[in-house]
């Protein structure tokens, strides 16, 4: 379990979702590998397309042609992979205890905020699946900022819109782009192990925690709270 800043120290946790709160990585190397074969030729293998995650879906489809994409064959292919990603749907599994987590703080009176590199499209339809849903007070895509992650502009929207202090907030994730974009907009960056994300890549960032599973993460959740009662909801 890890040591330091326990989350009841904060006003409000932002969690990722892809790798954090959903095991969703078959699917999303599924789905883009049909895309990059239908328009570039080739299917790269599974290890390059988890390097991809964690950017919006509009910089990922282009990223095997030879040639320039216009905006209009961005949009074509983008929706094509979200097509390709509902044909796959069935291997999206949840990361249980992360999601017991998320459940439990918002509980508990902490605020909550999913801030994703999905795209509207992509997130309103994860939410029709996802049982969190009712314990989410935010969601910050990537098509409600001008620069989604790793810039900073995605966690400091969430912390608008929950009416919380960028340092009185912390940012879970699986990928260095989470990590960057937490530790830009000024937040603690928690690191999860568990996902797409290098383990060794994700410590080069130098987080403030590193949390090896899905487990480990409720159990420290769960530490924070045990003796400590709960906060009134405004």
């Amino acid at each position: 379990m890890p040591h330091g800043r326990l989350l009841f120290d904060f006003d409000a946790v932002l969690f990722d979702v892809d790798g954090t709160l959903v095991d969703s990585l078959e699917m999303i190397v599924r789905g883009l590998g049909d895309t990059f074969e239908r328009f570039a030729g080739v299917r790269p293998p599974p290890e390059t397309i988890l390097r991809q995650i964690g950017k919006p879906l509009t910089d990922q489809v282009g990223l095997f042609l030879s040639y320039e994409p216009t905006d209009e064959q961005v949009l074509e292919m983008s929706a094509y992979a979200i097509e390709r990603f509902t044909v796959h749907e069935e291997l999206e599994r949840l990361f249980q205890p992360a999601v017991d987590c998320l459940r439990l703080l918002h509980r508990q009176g902490v605020r909550t905020a999913l801030v994703t590199s999905k795209s509207t499209v992509e997130l309103n339809a994860f939410l029709t699946r996802f049982e969190g849903a009712p314990y989410v007070d935010a969601t910050v895509c990537a098509s409600d900022v001008h620069q989604p992650k790793p810039h900073p502009e995605s966690a400091l929207r969430a912390c608008e819109i929950l009416g919380v202090r960028p340092e009185r907030a912390a940012m879970i994730g699986d990928s260095i782009y989470d990590l960057r974009c937490a530790r830009q907009a000024g937040l603690t960056a928690v690191a999860v192990a568990y996902g797409a994300g290098l383990r060794y890549e994700l410590l080069n960032e130098q987080p403030d925690l590193l949390i090896e599973t899905p487990e480990a993460l409720l159990a420290w959740t769960e530490t924070a709270f045990l003796q400590t009662p709960c906060r009134e909801r405004s």
